[in-house]
């Protein structure tokens, strides 16, 4: 730091005590020398900071892509001199109330499917526009805790199939996992051809590991033996509030019949019913159950050839209604079957028959949710073509199985 020192400031000092009285002239003169030393130029420090900056973006907002009825969050991220201020956008217009960093819709809708949002930051300098984000509305998820849709769009597979184990269950046995989620049974053929015998029917499934977030889901699968059917007092002993049949194929001519069924580790409030109804009701039928906020969860055919099916109401949500649709194809048909409900918003939560009676597949939507979901049909040749499968966040909601020619096809739905 430099000094000065004021020209003739001894003089004006002297000037000073000629005419002052002596009580005041070290106070003034004090100022005359600060006055004169003011007037100095190159030492004298300032106080001032950097400069303000103006507002940038450094992440612009990205597209998001949401399931009907979820809300979607964008987010910006800025520099600049402090205070920024943020006013987000929507299709142009200024959103009320959305001042922050991060942007949260309300639930989403049909109608805002391509909405276009931007962010405008702002402080004393100045303001700065960031680039438009899209929004894409998918179809919608299932409720959180739903066994009825086979997991399809549930934390559980979400993320990709964890895993891979492939077996079967015979006559009478059964196998039973826990913190597992799995394939339903196998329909197609899977008895040995008139033998009769309930020993010559076998049912393939597969199961998967939980990601490591989720627990407290298992599924079963078990084969009974019988001498009449129905009632079956096994298969209503199933029937447990925390638990939903996922797949049921009745194979009486042998005997025998085979249930698959998910089961959470609390109890959910899940009401189980079944039913047995002529084949040409089940659209009827089943647009009532839908009607009437219940889910077809598993379809077969008695020793009559009556349509057989088991259904079930939530007490965590009994007010949905849903569309329900069925198709009774041929098992080489099923894939183009589940394809084209899948395009009309549909999802597979029931899919059983035989050769005799046709193949059923039943598709169930919340009622006029028609957007196209992604699913996948897949007659893998080698192990490794199950792999973009198991990688696509879809849940297996079907699983063929055909003796003559030992194809195996695989339905899986996101």
């Amino acid at each position: 730091m430099a000094f000065c020192r004021p020209p003739d400031s001894g003089q004006v000092l002297a000037n000073f005590r000629k005419s002052a009285a002596p009580r005041i002239e070290i106070s003034l003169a004090m100022l005359l020398v600060a006055l004169a030393c003011s007037s100095c130029g190159g030492g004298a420090m300032t106080g001032g900071g950097p400069a303000p900056q103006a507002p940038s973006i450094v992440t612009q907002p990205s597209d998001q892509t949401v399931p009907l009825g979820q809300s979607a969050t964008f987010t910006v991220t800025a520099a600049g001199t402090a205070p920024l201020t943020y006013q987000w956008s929507e299709n142009g217009s200024p959103v009320q109330g959305a001042t922050a960093a991060s942007y949260t819709t309300p639930a989403t809708g049909l109608g805002d499917n391509d909405e276009v949002f931007t962010v405008a930051v702002s402080n004393s300098v100045g303001s700065v526009a960031s680039q438009s984000a899209s929004l894409t509305i998918g179809p919608r998820s299932p409720a959180a805790g739903d066994l009825r849709f086979q997991q399809v769009d549930a934390p559980s597979t979400t993320s990709g199939l964890q895993g891979f184990l492939a077996s079967d269950v015979i006559a009478g046995l059964g196998q039973f996992f826990g913190n597992i989620v799995g394939t339903p049974l196998s329909i197609g053929d899977n008895c040995g051809p008139g033998s009769g015998s309930p020993l010559d029917c076998s049912w393939g499934f597969s199961t998967f590991y939980l990601p490591a977030s989720v627990s407290g889901i298992g599924v079963n699968y078990e084969s009974f033996i019988v001498t009449a059917f129905p009632p079956d007092p096994e298969l209503d002993s199933l029937a447990s509030p925390d638990s939903v049949v996922t797949s049921l194929d009745l194979e009486l001519a042998d005997q025998v019949y085979a249930v698959s069924w998910m089961q959470t580790s609390q109890a959910t409030g899940f009401e189980y019913a079944r039913e047995t109804i002529p084949p040409d009701q089940l659209q009827t039928v089943a647009s009532q159950l839908g009607a009437q906020s219940r889910v077809i969860t598993a379809v077969s055919f008695d020793s009559s050839g009556q349509a057989y099916i088991l259904h079930y109401g939530w007490q965590s949500d009994t007010t949905t209604i849903y569309d329900a649709s069925v198709v009774t194809t041929t098992l080489d048909s099923i894939g183009a079957a589940v394809t084209s409900l899948a395009a009309q918003g549909y999802i597979i939560t029931a899919l059983g028959g035989d050769e005799a009676n046709g193949f059923v597949v039943v598709g169930t939507r919340v009622q006029g949710d028609t957007l196209p979901r992604p699913i996948m049909v897949v007659v893998p040749q080698t192990g490794t073509d199950l792999i973009p499968l198991f990688n696509s966040g879809d849940a297996i909601v079907g699983y063929l199985y055909k003796a003559s020619d030992g194809t195996r096809t695989w339905i899986g739905e996101h």
